[in-house]
């Protein structure tokens, strides 16, 4: 476990990404993580009092909140730090061609700021791979282009349990080949070559369309993807943690 850091200085900020399943913190000293932690929600304000007790230094909590909900808890904080709250309202690297700008999802503002921030004039492809997949495309011109969003893992094990009489709910293992010889066996086949043929097509989908694309893969069950895929793009599993530093960033002093 990594433990909080109790120095002391004026660079401190916070940055909270409230996904659909976990709370992930990161405390930034400058342009350097010194801090980075996944919580439960059962545990998320515990842990939060926590570490802002042994960090009183923190400048500004920059949050992207998927629910929309859960970043209500942090009001409480508004009196002691500058609260920033990720929107489509506010200051972006980026134009945002979204039709409905308003939906688009505080995870993928930020994963859009981060495309920006480390690949600036690129077409950039970034694939998330968390509770749901999703697919967001800035172009060269920095024009955020949309993309797509489908089940993860977890989502489509659930989902053939939950919609079928017989079908049993299974832990996630990773298939040797397409062909299974049982019916675990063929759930999570159809379950890992699906995300990855859906994964591979989609890329290739947009190779073709753009020249010199960039693609970025990230999220917590990246590592669930073989070596194979992973080695002709970037994964980096902080990305996000890049794109909430960067929007604080443009957004501190507004």
């Amino acid at each position: 476990m990594i433990k909080f850091s109790n120095q002391i200085t004026s660079k401190l900020n916070l940055g909270i990404d409230l996904g659909n399943t976990l709370a992930k913190f990161f405390l930034f000293d400058g342009d350097k993580i010194i801090l980075q932690q996944k919580v439960n929600y059962s545990s998320f304000e515990s842990k939060i009092d926590i570490l802002i007790r042994e960090n009183s230094d923190i400048k500004a909590i920059i949050y992207a909140d998927v629910s929309r909900k859960i970043g209500k808890t942090l009001e409480k904080y508004s009196n002691n730090f500058k609260m920033i709250p990720v929107n489509s309202r506010m200051h972006l690297p980026f134009i945002n061609s979204y039709q409905s700008k308003g939906s688009l999802g505080n995870d993928r503002i930020v994963l859009a700021a981060a495309a920006c921030k480390s690949y600036p004039k690129s077409n950039v492809l970034v694939v998330d791979m968390g509770t749901c997949i999703t697919y967001d495309f800035i172009d060269e011109k920095n024009v955020y282009q949309g993309g797509a969003i489908s089940p993860g893992f977890v989502m489509r094990y659930k989902a053939l349990n939950h919609f079928t009489t017989n079908l049993p709910i299974v832990e996630y293992k990773t298939p040797k080949n397409p062909q299974g010889k049982n019916t675990h066996d063929c759930i999570h086949s159809g379950v890992y070559f699906a995300i990855l043929d859906e994964i591979t097509a989609r890329i290739e989908y947009y190779k073709k369309n753009y020249e010199s694309l960039t693609v970025i893969l990230t999220g917590g069950d990246a590592n669930k993807l073989p070596k194979t895929l992973k080695n002709s793009i970037f994964a980096n599993s902080n990305f996000i943690a890049g794109g909430l530093l960067h929007l604080l960033k443009l957004n501190i002093d507004s």
